[in-house]
């Protein structure tokens, strides 16, 4: 059936999308890395990226297991049910980043020395860390509202989320900030990116949450 196999396509769409976009991001990365800091820096961001992305798999985890429980009872038409499982998706998630945020911003020596000893890389990749994590706190709570949207079956919403981080905001501030910072910019436009579609993330899903009470007959019921 056409309309089924559309509905499977386009939910599929939004991480197909996230994944694309993180693969043309980090080739951007890796030019600016190049350009300012040369093979040791390149080095270095993939001591940070494997790092950080540790705890981005657990929010990953918690997306996953929200999923199912949003998209079931946003079909029921039970808001209260989805914002319960929504609030304790982002509180997980938000956690989890914060755990990252305490270890890599006071404690980067630690998970640094897994992976070299070389003094220069290690220097340069706490260096790194430091910088690129500052704004981790807020990162679970933007992948949870993007595959929240996913799970309501709005794919459009959460691919644009995923188009605003990676693509819009990102890359044309690997663009400019390097420019002015050199190596430093590099690392400090994932940050940018970071706190700009947080605002963006939360502005559509304040507007999305009282569209599902609006629309909802048991709230009218209520009013």
């Amino acid at each position: 059936k056409k309309r089924i196999v559309k509905n499977i396509i386009s939910i599929g769409m939004s991480p197909f999308c996230m994944q694309l976009c993180a693969c043309l991001v980090v080739i951007f990365i890796n030019k600016g890395l190049a350009k300012h800091g040369g093979d040791l820096a390149i080095a270095a961001y993939g001591i940070v990226n494997g790092i950080t992305f540790l705890f981005v798999m657990v929010v990953l985890g918690i997306c996953q297991g929200m999923q199912p429980i949003a998209g079931f009872n946003f079909g029921a038409q039970q808001p209260g049910r989805v914002t319960e499982v929504l609030k304790k998706a982002i509180i997980l998630a938000t956690v989890t980043m914060t755990l990252s945020f305490i270890l890599c911003e006071f404690f980067p020596q630690y998970p640094v020395m897994l992976f070299t000893s070389d003094p220069q890389l290690a220097e340069l990749a706490i260096t790194g860390m430091r910088i690129i994590v500052i704004m981790s706190p807020i990162v679970g709570f933007q992948i949870v509202v993007g595959n929240f949207f996913q799970s309501i079956g709005h794919a459009g919403k959460s691919i644009f989320l995923s188009l605003t981080r990676q693509l819009l905001f990102l890359i044309p501030l690997l663009a400019l900030l390097p420019e002015w910072w050199g190596l430093d910019g590099v690392f400090w436009a994932m940050p940018a990116s970071d706190i700009i579609s947080f605002f963006v993330a939360c502005g559509m899903l304040v507007w999305q949450m009282k569209h599902i009470k609006a629309h909802n007959p048991t709230e009218k019921a209520k009013g």
